[in-house]
């Protein structure tokens, strides 16, 4: 079995800062060798159970309709002692999938990496450059990027996630789900 890379934990990690709306502006996954996904989008909470949850909305690069699509994740902290190591298990997805936060300044930028350990097939690893912006500078770009090789990221294949095309100009989960509610009213959007 394929080992996730180690991650240390990073000192005086404040979780509640890392919380609020974050645009991904940059993603990897082991399992794509093309860009796949714009408009990718997302939400941190803390739940009163002390539970993470990321609500994100994303478009697919080549979906002529562009249609917004959604999805969420949640996260428990297995030691409070690290609050930047979170994981999430699914029987479905065959493991625990272990999600680092490699480093964020807060209220700019931040840098995560999912990885899960599987039985039966390859190692699954995938990380997100996260803004609080839609755009985030090249040299910021440059420094963030440069951690990635050390946990086995290929920056060749670390796309670019744009936003500059995105359906209806969103901005926040809150924009979304009031798209959302419009047009089932109206009838554009089926309940599925």
């Amino acid at each position: 079995m394929e080992h996730c890379p180690l991650v240390k934990p990073i000192r005086s990690f404040q979780l509640d800062k890392m919380m609020g709306f974050w645009f991904i502006v940059e993603y990897y996954s082991s399992s794509e060798m093309t860009s796949e996904y714009k408009c990718m989008q997302g939400e941190l909470k803390i739940t009163d159970a002390k539970e993470i949850i990321m609500n994100f909305t994303y478009s697919y690069v080549y979906d002529l309709d562009d249609e917004l699509l959604s999805g969420n994740i949640t996260w428990r902290i297995p030691n409070y002692h690290d609050p930047s190591h979170w994981i999430h298990t699914e029987e479905v997805y065959e493991g625990v999938y272990n999600t680092y936060v490699i480093d964020s300044d807060y209220d700019n930028w931040a840098l995560i990496m999912h990885c899960a350990e599987k039985k039966k097939s390859s190692r699954y690893l995938s990380a997100f450059m996260l803004s609080r912006t839609e755009f985030l500078g090249h040299n910021v770009k440059a420094f963030l990027r440069e951690k990635l090789p050390q946990y086995n990221i290929d920056l060749d294949y670390m796309f670019e996630v744009r936003h500059d095309e995105c359906k209806s100009g969103i901005t926040s989960m809150k924009e979304y789900y009031e798209y959302v509610l419009k047009n089932k009213a109206s009838g554009e959007i089926d309940d599925a």
